[in-house]
């Protein structure tokens, strides 16, 4: 049974005044997420990840500082044609998003239960003792160890892990339809970062919602996506599925960040693979492929012309003007190196 689709984004750009002029930091991307999907969204910093997902939810100042181009459908409603308070509804509600860093993203005068029924009282009409006693409940949910203790805490007085999963027990307050989650693993030791992730992924099942997960670690792609689409300077360069993207990837770009991933089995005494030079700054975008400048297969079309985001295989898609010719070049699937 198909699985319905619940955000659709068509040529979404989102642009920005700064002091040096209109930048466009998110240029004209379109990728869906289903029902009960985990999408992931890769990409180094600088690369947009972020600014999508917030675009999604319309966090920006668009009276001072952005504006927005293109479509975000969500469940055929546009959010972009939304009043202000319309998307209030929505934000927390149906839509959810983790934030990077908890301990910033939390208030540190407010409790941690004060946090959570916030948003339990706003959207579903609970009385402050139902919302205390649901956030109980979502904090024993996520794994919180004496949650009825935890509740009356402040943000200070946990551990990151735990701040964590209180955004997460927050962001699943009211059950949403789509939940965002921007690196929720950044700055936690590895072991409660794989406890963050299989949270996710057990929630993910349980309620039935679709995910977006914004990371830099392919690791954690391969582990826990169907799909994944990959980001450079504000566009998509590849969209596959997570086996399709592994096994057979396309675009240079993804190449290099594939062969930086560690491996257990490979030679300590060789460095790791590095991507030469830095994502280019939006105020000095290269005139054809944005990779370009860094990239080993570049030649003088690739300086001058854009390449379209152009159909491969089924629903690959690769934004490069040799990718046929980078195809038929080896390339060892890094999934199970990966997990």
């Amino acid at each position: 049974m198909e699985k319905q689709q619940l955000l659709e984004i068509k040529q979404l750009k989102t642009h920005f005044q700064t002091e040096r002029g209109r930048v466009t930091a998110v240029d004209g991307i379109s990728f869906e997420v289903a029902q009960g999907e985990i999408l992931g969204v890769v990409g180094e910093s600088g690369c947009g990840k972020s600014v999508t997902s917030q675009s999604i939810l319309r966090l920006f100042d668009e009276k001072q500082t952005a504006s927005y181009e293109g479509e975000i459908l969500f469940k055929g409603t546009s959010l972009l044609k939304l009043s202000v308070a319309e998307m209030q509804k929505i934000r927390g509600n149906d839509i959810s998003m983790i934030f990077q860093d908890p301990l910033s993203s939390l208030n540190p005068v407010y409790t941690i239960g004060y946090q959570i029924s916030e948003s339990l009282i706003l959207h579903q009409n609970m009385s402050k003792s139902e919302a205390h006693a649901k956030s109980i409940e979502l904090l024993k949910l996520t794994g919180i160890p004496a949650p009825e203790k935890r509740v009356n805490e402040f943000p200070h007085e946990l551990s990151g892990g735990m701040r964590q999963r209180v955004m997460i027990a927050m962001a699943l307050a009211c059950q949403p339809k789509l939940l965002i989650a921007d690196e929720p693993t950044t700055a936690l030791d590895v072991t409660i970062q794989a406890q963050i992730l299989d949270l996710i992924v057990e929630l993910n099942e349980k309620l039935d919602m679709g995910v977006i997960l914004i990371t830099h670690d392919l690791g954690v792609v391969a582990e826990v996506c169907q799909r994944v689409v990959v980001m450079y300077l504000g566009q998509i360069v590849e969209e596959a599925d997570v086996h399709s993207l592994f096994d057979a990837p396309l675009h240079p770009y993804t190449r290099g960040l594939m062969k930086s991933i560690p491996q257990m089995d490979g030679d300590r005494s060789h460095k790791l693979h590095v991507i030469e030079g830095m994502v280019p700054s939006l105020h000095n975008v290269p005139k054809g492929c944005r990779f370009a400048p860094r990239c080993p297969h570049a030649d003088a079309k690739c300086r001058e012309n854009m390449p379209e985001l152009a159909a491969y295989q089924g629903s690959h898609k690769v934004r490069c003007w040799h990718y046929d010719k980078i195809a038929q070049q080896e390339v060892g699937s890094v999934v199970n190196a990966s997990r």
